[in-house]
C-alpha cells in the first residue's frame, strides 16, 4: 500500500500498473494479486484504511461531538498526515474518499443532533447534509491549499461558523 501511496503521488492513478507496484515492491506481481484483485481493489482498500485511521484518531482524541476539541484533534491528524489526505482528496478520480468521509461525518453528526438536541428543528437530513457539506468543505480547502490556518484558528472559526448549530446541543 505505502508503494501504491508514493507512485500515485508521482504518476496519477490511471497510469500505475500492477506491474509498477510489483517492481517498486520487489515483490512479484503474483504477491500483489494475492492480496488486491487489481489497482481499483488497492485503491479502495486504501480509502477504507485512511478514513479508518481518521475515524480511529478521533475515536481515540475526542468525543463524538461538535466541539472545538474534535475539531482542533480531526485538524491536527490530518496536518501530521497532510500528503497522504492531500493525494486522496485532491487526486483525480478519488471522489471514493470523499464520498467515504462524507458518509462516516454525516452519520456521525446524524447521530450527535439527534441524541443531544434540544431543538427537534435540528434533528432532519437537510441540517444533516448542510452541517456535513459545510465540514467536508472546508476540510478540502484547507488540506488543497496547503493549510493556509493554522489548526487554532480553522477550529475557531469552524466553531464561530457552527455556534447556531451547537448551542442547541446539551452535553452529555
Amino acid at each position: 500500500m505505502n508503494t501504491f501511496i508514493d507512485l500515485l503521488a508521482e504518476k496519477g492513478f490511471e497510469k500505475i500498473t500492477i506491474n509498477d507496484i510489483a517492481e517498486r515492491a520487489n515483490i512479484n506481481r503474483g504477491t500483489v494479486y494475492l492480496h488486491y484483485v487489481d489497482k481499483f481493489d488497492l485503491l479502495d482498500k486504501c480509502i477504507e484504511t485512511y478514513v479508518e485511521l481518521l475515524l480511529h484518531h478521533c475515536a481515540n482524541s475526542a468525543d463524538t461531538n461538535l466541539n472545538a476539541s474534535a475539531f482542533q484533534s480531526i485538524f491536527e491528524y490530518l496536518e501530521k498526515n497532510f500528503t497522504i489526505y492531500k493525494l486522496l482528496l485532491s487526486n483525480e478520480g478519488f471522489g471514493f474518499f470523499r464520498s467515504r468521509l462524507y458518509a462516516i461525518i454525516a452519520q456521525t453528526v446524524t447521530e450527535v443532533i439527534g441524541i443531544k438536541s434540544e431543538n427537534k428543528a435540528l434533528s432532519n437530513d437537510v441540517t444533516t447534509h448542510f452541517l456535513t457539506s459545510g465540514f467536508i468543505g472546508v476540510l478540502e480547502w484547507w488540506i488543497n491549499n496547503s493549510m493556509p490556518c493554522n489548526v487554532q484558528e480553522i477550529t475557531e472559526q469552524l466553531m464561530f461558523l457552527l455556534e447556531p448549530y451547537t448551542k442547541h446541543l446539551v452535553s452529555r
